[in-house]
């Protein structure tokens, strides 16, 4: 019974990509925002949407796609961001233990790529009703008492 439990392990780490392993083929992303409560929608290269939610949210992403998340909030910008795909160190180990096998499983199954970022706070601008960014100068000073004071005047375009 030992020699069989031991074949069989042998055998699963010998077709299995070390990445696959190690990794997983999906990596959690956990995406912020301020304020919180922004709709998110992550959709990947193609368009094909693979989450919608709002935040703060966590979410476990494929590793062979790249992805588009967009962040937005009535009365605040929308947020465009990107996670790209990177090269995941541990599908070296294939070259040890996971041989021709291996690569081929971390490749097809996208164990070979890591997600970057995964992790994503996004500051939310606020807009003016037409939808421009609202702008303002902030002024500051020190008091008798030693504190800073500041000011925030919003600053509006001359048309001309």
């Amino acid at each position: 019974m030992k020699r069989f439990a031991f074949a069989a392990l042998a055998l699963a780490i010998l077709l299995a990509g070390c990445a696959t392993i190690i990794s997983g083929t999906k990596q959690d992303v956990s995406i912020n925002s301020n304020p919180d409560g922004a709709d998110i929608q992550i959709k990947t290269g193609g368009g094909l949407t693979v989450f919608s939610g709002s935040t703060p949210a966590n979410c476990k992403l494929p590793r062979n796609k790249e992805y588009t998340v967009v962040v937005r909030m009535v009365g605040y910008k929308d947020q465009e961001l990107y996670i790209n795909r990177e090269f995941n160190a541990w599908f070296v180990g294939n070259l040890l233990c996971g041989g021709i096998v291996g690569i081929v499983i971390d490749a097809v199954d996208g164990a070979m790529w890591n997600l970057d970022p995964d992790m994503i706070h996004v500051e939310l601008v606020k807009t003016l009703a037409d939808g421009r960014i609202n702008t303002y100068a902030v002024i500051g000073a020190i008091d008798d008492q030693g504190q800073l004071r500041t000011i925030a005047i919003p600053m509006i375009p001359v048309k001309g």
